[in-house]
């Protein structure tokens, strides 16, 4: 028979071990980054597992108030704390009143219902209903902040719980069309050995799926400021530049922007730095409101930002660009009394005219900013191939360097 094979109580200690040490390994989490406020309720929550499972195993001994009514009721509120752990992780609101729903609902059954406490099939069919609802509950949370946060072991995990939510329940109605009897202390049957394995299983599980979650968000989190500007929060130079070569791999058609704002240096010099990290900042938030789906972003350094369109040609894109320039000069940034005005001067080179070779669509939009700051900033120009081969010529129109004509 599958109930002398599988033990009760060994599965429990089994189960109490493993508990300790994802507790042990929960705290550490917490108390690392006291951020991680998911990993504190998930440390109670294996701490309380720990406690109830180490009750179950002691029912052989008796006292039954302790280890059936007090084991119930931690095993209720572990599964409360989980689901609590859960809604912290993803920064829902947490409810006090349902953390203590499972644990009340057992005890005041168990204390106040005769037919609670004298039948062992009773008091499977309460808990198997409390712990069931929780985990799906669980479940659905963890899949619904797929939608906002999308980590590899997520839909894993809410198949997972939800899966574990659907068996725990099966064990109602095998309470009700074959009761289990009692044998030191606790069910004695072939189904409830093989549900007592299953939640075993669903213990370890769980921890791994805990333990997992939090790395995968820490190192979500870290690729997201590698590739992000501190200050600005939008993308930095080096993933802007990645993504750009991905489009234009690619062979997609597109206007790249080169963004520099006039007269930076003296908004510096007169209201100080921070005036200037304001000014960056309100800026980029200007721009990323305008931005269309697929456009990128980026602050390229400085006081200079670059953006590309795709799909956008150059007439497209210079209208665009007019827009933004508009937008901006209508700008004024309040810092300590003053409010400062600002403009930006813009440079604009596409693909279908200098190729998809980045840095020369990047020079060529670079030369038309500085021709923009030359004729006298706070406008919009294009770069053109003739302007290219100006710049060449008049290199070649330049007299040899004197190191040149000795050699000569």
């Amino acid at each position: 028979m599958i109930e002398d094979i599988v033990s009760i109580s060994t599965l429990m200690i089994c189960t109490f071990l493993s508990t300790t040490v994802v507790g042990i390994f929960m705290l550490q989490v917490w108390l690392t980054d006291r951020r991680q406020t998911a990993a504190g309720y998930w440390c109670l929550s294996m701490w309380v597992g720990s406690l109830c499972t180490l009750l179950f195993t002691l029912r052989p001994l008796g006292i039954p108030v302790v280890t059936i009514g007090l084991g119930n009721a931690l095993a209720a509120l572990g599964y409360a704390l989980m689901w609590a752990g859960f809604r912290a992780f993803d920064r829902r609101p947490i409810h006090l009143l349902v953390v203590l729903a499972g644990p009340l609902l057992w005890s005041a059954a168990y204390f106040g219902l005769r037919p609670v406490a004298e039948d062992v099939n009773n008091r499977i069919i309460l808990t198997s209903l409390i712990i069931s609802g929780y985990s799906i509950w669980i479940g659905l949370d963890i899949w619904r902040g797929r939608l906002g946060e999308r980590l590899p072991t997520r839909s894993i995990a809410a198949i997972f719980f939800m899966t574990h939510g659907v068996i725990y329940f099966l064990r109602v109605p095998m309470a009700v069309v074959s009761p289990a009897p009692m044998e030191n202390g606790t069910a004695y049957s072939a189904w409830f050995a093989l549900f007592s394995l299953e939640l075993f299983a669903h213990t370890i599980l769980a921890a791994v799926a805990m333990l997992v979650l939090i790395k995968e968000r820490s190192e979500a989190r870290y690729r997201k400021a590698s590739r992000t500007d501190s200050l600005t929060g939008m993308a930095n130079r080096g993933s802007f530049l990645d993504d750009m070569r991905t489009h234009l791999a690619a062979g997609n058609e597109g206007t790249l922007m080169i963004f520099d704002l006039d007269h930076f240096k003296s908004i510096n010099d007169t209201h100080g730095h921070l005036a200037g990290d304001a000014v960056l900042i309100r800026f980029s938030a200007r721009v990323s409101s305008w931005l269309e789906e697929g456009m990128l972003f980026c602050r390229f350094g400085g006081e200079e930002f670059a953006l590309f369109a795709p799909r956008h040609d150059i007439d497209r894109a210079e209208v665009f660009a007019e827009l933004l320039r508009r937008e901006v000069a209508a700008m004024s940034v309040p810092t300590e009394g003053h409010d400062i005005g600002i403009s930006v001067s813009i440079g604009l080179a596409d693909v279908a005219t200098f190729g998809t070779d980045f840095d020369r669509l990047h020079s060529a939009a670079d030369r038309a900013l500085y021709a923009a700051k030359e004729s006298g900033r706070n406008r919009v120009l294009r770069a053109t191939p003739s302007a290219g081969l100006t710049d060449v010529a008049g290199r070649m129109r330049m007299p040899a360097p004197a190191s040149a004509a000795i050699a000569g």
